[in-house]
């Protein structure tokens, strides 16, 4: 298939409703979350380079960054405008479908039931879509400095945590560690009305305490969170901006439904272009077909979220087990035993084509010695002799 029916092909698999979904679907999530990752990860690297070089800041740290969370209140008139905004919501069901198949999702079926028991959703208004970057701006060199890099919207979501028994519990996001998530609180929060309870990067347990028109960001990726339901059985709004590093500032509002997180390639296509015709739709095209090769290779017969995917492998496997004088001298043990078969069977082929006749076992051997020259070469090669 060409590039546009791959595309068009690997797009309907991730939009199959419960019941119609194939193994194909597990197989590309995972497969599409091990790339993520890799590819994040260096663009992370990146982007805090080049932001701490730019700025000559190699040496300093930030609140953020020791504590793994941040918080910060508005001036009365941005308080005042973001009840406004919250207000301007129209209420709505959640759809997991709701997300861009270019975006990170959350697929699965139990999660979901989560999300809607725990929330109620909202969508964007056009009033939050004119007015809310009033309150983003000024935020924008602040949020900067507690990252150490230039960002833009990755998504966003309205919602209002419902007072509920039982949330989601604590849980790490491990998402791209270059995408962090910022709430703005239009009510506040705390344990009356609900809040966030976070464990910090010093394994302090903090349940947020905040007053109406206050912000929070932390680092969902490396402290562990959850939500706390109020104890007055009132619902606790919340305005999610998610937040993605980039090498530019941007805070041009982005919305592609309540399930859809931040691109899975963290590539965006520009109206700049590159020198040897190299840009962004071939790199796409590029990398789907390298999805599609390692699909192949690793399947799946159930979604496996990225957190399930360690970033550190067990020593206690088989694969880890040697050490590296062991690994080398095992090795070196294997490449001599083959070397001695190979040339042993071709010993005792020779003693057979003997006793077969003079012309057949010159012809054969003649054979044999070509192949016997290929594997010394092959060998050589490989450095085995």
């Amino acid at each position: 298939m060409n590039d546009e029916e791959l595309k068009k092909y690997l797009d309907e698999i991730e939009k199959l409703s419960y019941k119609s979904r194939l193994p194909e679907h597990a197989t590309l999530f995972r497969n599409k979350a091990i790339m993520s990752k890799m590819l994040w990860d260096a663009h992370y690297y990146n982007a805090k380079r080049f932001y701490k070089e730019t700025n000559q800041l190699l040496e300093q740290t930030s609140d953020l960054e020791q504590n793994g969370y941040i918080t910060g209140k508005l001036n009365e008139k941005e308080t005042s405008l973001l009840k406004d905004i919250f207000l301007s919501c129209k209420k709505k069901s959640l759809d997991p479908f709701d997300f861009s198949t270019d975006y990170f999702y959350e697929p699965r079926e139990n999660l979901h039931g989560d999300m809607e028991r725990v929330n109620n959703y909202f969508h964007p208004s056009e009033f939050f879509f004119n007015r809310f970057p009033e309150i983003l701006e000024p935020l924008k060199t602040l949020i900067e400095k507690e990252n150490f890099f230039y960002w833009r919207v990755a998504s966003l979501r309205i919602f209002e945590v419902k007072p509920v028994d039982r949330t989601q519990g604590f849980h790490l996001d491990s998402q791209a560690l270059g995408y962090k998530k910022m709430f703005f609180y239009p009510d506040g929060a705390n344990k009356s009305i609900g809040s966030t309870n976070i464990i910090d990067k010093n394994g302090n347990d903090i349940i947020i305490d905040l007053e109406p028109g206050s912000w929070l960001i932390f680092e969902n990726s490396l402290c562990e969170h959850q939500a706390y339901s109020s104890e007055e059985a009132k619902g606790r709004p919340t305005i999610e901006i998610d937040i993605m590093c980039d090498f530019i500032t941007d805070t041009k509002l982005n919305y592609t439904g309540e399930n859809s997180w931040y691109p899975w390639f963290p590539v965006f296509d520009s109206k700049l272009k590159t020198n040897g015709k190299f840009d962004y739709g071939e790199l796409q095209n590029r990398n789907l077909k390298r999805l599609a090769g390692l699909c192949e290779l690793n399947k799946a017969n159930e979604y496996t979220f990225p957190w399930e995917m360690s970033d550190f492998y067990e020593k206690s496997k088989e694969t880890f087990s040697l050490d590296d004088s062991a690994i080398k001298s095992s090795a070196k043990l294997v490449e001599n035993d083959l070397k001695d078969y190979i040339f042993n069977f071709l010993r005792k082929i020779k003693k057979i084509i003997n006793s077969t006749g003079k012309n057949l076992t010159n012809y054969i051997f003649n054979f044999l010695r070509k192949i016997k020259k290929t594997i010394k070469k092959i060998f050589i090669k490989l450095n085995i002799i």
